[in-house]
């Protein structure tokens, strides 16, 4: 899978990146929300608990390993762009072009990249697809869609990707500060008798 595509007349190549929804801070916007368990107070088993860590950090992982590639590319494309302006880097041989000082950079991160795309594959491939424990563990995963999803070519889904995973973070934030509250207030049982 090339990382790049051509723009047209100007035959530079820019990044994947005018595709993606780069949102800056995407993970801890996906993870801002507290552990659901304790918000909903419902006791979940060790083993729910373990898959939902699980779970979050493989999706963490990939959110991470996708914003390293959508950096390096960022900087692949502007490297480019460069030397097409300032060194007429595509009327330039190949051999002419490996002479330039800046080839190399090109060339470490074409090979960063490999790595990289095969990694955040392999890490797509460990998410498990179902059996969430807690919300948390759901909001992980769209945080994963959301970037899966091109905004450009698939606006609607997209929107409606992002609009679920914000709803949830929302309703968990409320789930647990209305058991913080809750904790604090006296039960009916505690209320004195009349």
């Amino acid at each position: 899978m090339d990382p790049r595509r051509k723009t047209g007349a100007e035959n530079v190549r820019l990044p994947e990146l005018s595709r993606r929804a780069v949102i800056a801070g995407t993970s801890v916007a996906a993870f801002g929300a507290v552990k659901p368990e304790a918000a909903t107070g419902a006791i979940l088993p060790t083993s729910a608990m373990v898959a939902s860590d699980v779970g979050v950090r493989r999706c963490a992982s990939w959110l991470a390993i996708d914003a390293k590639i959508a950096r390096l590319q960022t900087r692949w494309a502007k490297l480019e762009t460069w030397l097409a302006k300032e060194h007429a880097w595509f009327k330039l041989s190949p051999a002419e072009q490996q002479a330039l000082p800046w080839a190399k950079e090109l060339h470490d991160i074409d090979g960063c990249l490999d790595v990289l795309f095969e990694q955040r594959e392999a890490t797509l491939k460990s998410i498990p697809s179902s059996g969430s424990p807690d919300l948390e563990a759901v909001i992980a995963k769209l945080a994963v869609v959301e970037r899966l999803i091109w905004r450009e070519e698939y606006p609607e889904v997209h929107a409606l990707i992002t609009g679920a995973r914000r709803d949830l973070t929302v309703i968990s934030r409320q789930h647990s500060r209305l058991r913080m509250e809750g904790a604090h207030s006296p039960k009916v049982c505690d209320a004195p008798a009349a």
